[in-house]
């Protein structure tokens, strides 16, 4: 019987028990700690039953329901005389006393109780802080509440979520790991290796997650033939915004070319109006980067440079001009010192009309909901010029960890919820990513989220992943390689040539490091 199938048989027990006007009674010898717990149990019955099965069901009775009253209630208890209430299960003539050994042999007392639920409580890790982040994550913590699970909140704060890696590693190595945590890309794979997550095989049988997600997501999340994280929501890093009343006003259509871009870069000059949002931040770099990167040297070269990995790709021509386009934007708002930005503010200054264009991923169109309550009012949305067709991603993804408590039962029916219709809507929608799922109806989605899903949708499409997301790359890969194009705009005596030999170093030094493994 499944962790999943076990709910419902709880259930059942309850209702039988209801029905007959029995409560459960619990004899109190000594309480210690809850974690030490003998149960005997004493089947009277005419066909053949399973002692085992009697005990693990009183034993799931007890965590799931009893204890969590018991450790509130205890005080409250008045001493009694111990009875034992007996009641049929089902059409046999089974018969379970309900009593359970605290591990002593000092009489405390005696309490009964009704047969009720209690909401279990899941640790959940994560860096989203912003305001439509943490949109998405109640609404999350409402789904998981109205389904009898308490989502106890652990967000980090830090963009990009360096800062929540190495909480989350700091934890694990002290023994005290959350129940789930925000672990996303090449990430996944090293937990998974190292036992340290909790397989989804059953859920994903369950929920039918092969019928149901993309095939793409999926292998993304999947190691050894088994699922190793949920899917929440498939972020567009190749996503660029406009500002609309700017460019209404200017009567100026989205660019869809570098040339087109450069025309509008110098009417928003003319019109004194700054360019560009920008951060110096090595992580918004990247971001940008890469987009602009995957334009240059289109999905083939981009699969070689970060999916295959292959260090003389990063040599090539092609390469060097995305390097130059992207000091071009950086220098787009003239000469300017070193300037890192949050990325929240930039999103606020660029609503506020300060910016034209805004560059870094469609979770800035989240930001822009939480502030507006429609993207598309304050924006227009197009692909990073010369990558139509194509989908640079990053996937949301929350693993359940394995700890010293376990909470597998209540994991698994976490995980079965997180890829429901109805919560993916509402999550991506206020996250500005889209549903990991292939079979909804995309006239439901704003005309941002619409060209995203229908790209990612399109088998024809090509779809790569983000490597300053950490879905082609490890963390200590992609910091230096941000590390290497952040001291390339910032230092006008760097080449574009001595670039390229620095990320080339960098991709050499990860397949020494993958061939030791």
């Amino acid at each position: 019987m499944g962790p999943l199938e076990m709910d419902a048989t709880l259930l059942r027990i309850y209702s039988l028990i209801k029905r007959r006007g029995c409560t459960i009674t619990v004899f109190f010898l000594k309480l210690i700690h809850c974690e030490s717990i003998e149960v005997h149990c004493v089947t009277q019955t005419t066909q053949k039953t399973s002692l085992m099965k009697c005990k693990s069901l009183i034993l799931m009775v007890f965590s799931k329901i009893l204890r969590p009253f018991i450790q509130t209630s205890l005080q409250k208890a008045k001493p009694c005389r111990a009875e034992a209430c007996q009641c049929k299960l089902g059409r046999s003539a089974d018969k379970v006393t309900f009593r359970h050994f605290l591990n002593a042999s000092v009489f405390l007392g005696m309490l009964s109780v009704p047969f009720v639920t209690h909401a279990q409580t899941l640790d959940v890790m994560h860096w989203w802080t912003s305001a439509s982040e943490r949109s998405a994550a109640n609404a999350l913590a409402q789904a998981f509440n109205s389904h009898g699970l308490q989502w106890q909140d652990a967000a980090v704060e830090g963009g990009g979520g360096g800062a929540a890696v190495k909480v989350l590693k700091s934890r694990v190595l002290s023994g005290s790991p959350p129940a789930a945590a925000q672990i996303i890309g090449t990430m996944l794979t090293d937990w998974a290796d190292m036992g340290l997550v909790l397989p989804l095989t059953r859920v994903a049988a369950q929920e039918a997650w092969k019928q149901q997600i993309f095939p793409e997501v999926l292998h993304l999340v999947t190691h050894k033939h088994q699922p190793i994280a949920v899917p929440l929501g498939i972020h567009r890093i190749n996503s660029v915004l406009y500002q609309r009343t700017i460019f209404d006003k200017l009567e100026m259509p989205p660019p869809r070319d570098w040339a087109a871009l450069e025309g509008v870069a110098r009417r928003l000059r003319n019109a004194g109006i700054t360019p560009i949002a920008w951060s110096d931040e090595n992580w918004q770099v990247a971001t940008v980067f890469e987009a602009v990167l995957l334009s240059y040297a289109g999905p083939e070269l981009y699969e070689r440079l970060v999916r295959a990995r292959h260090p003389e790709a990063w040599l090539d021509r092609r390469v060097e001009s995305a390097l130059n386009r992207l000091r071009w934007l950086r220098d787009l708002n003239g000469p300017m010192q070193r300037q890192e930005s949050n990325w929240i503010d930039n999103v606020k200054a660029f609503h506020a009309g300060r910016f034209g264009i805004l560059m870094n991923g469609d979770w800035v169109r989240g930001e822009l909901l939480a502030l507006t309550g429609s993207s598309d009012s304050s924006s227009y949305c197009a692909p990073m010029p010369g990558t139509e067709g194509m989908h640079l991603y990053s996937i949301d993804t929350l693993s359940m960890l394995k700890g010293s408590m376990s909470k597998q039962s209540e994991q698994e029916k976490a995980a079965a919820l997180l890829t429901s219709v109805t919560l993916q809507r509402s999550y991506n929608r206020v996250k500005g990513s889209v549903p990991v799922l292939k079979d909804i109806d995309p006239k439901l989605l704003d005309s941002c989220a619409h060209e995203s899903w229908s790209t990612f949708a399109n088998p024809r499409a090509h779809r790569v992943p983000s490597l300053a997301h950490r879905m082609a790359a490890s963390e200590a890969t992609k910091e230096a390689a941000a590390g290497v194009l952040q001291r390339f705009v910032l230092n006008r005596g760097v080449s574009a040539q001595q670039t390229q030999q620095q990320l080339a170093a960098v991709m050499r030094t990860l397949l020494k490091e993958n061939s030791r493994k």
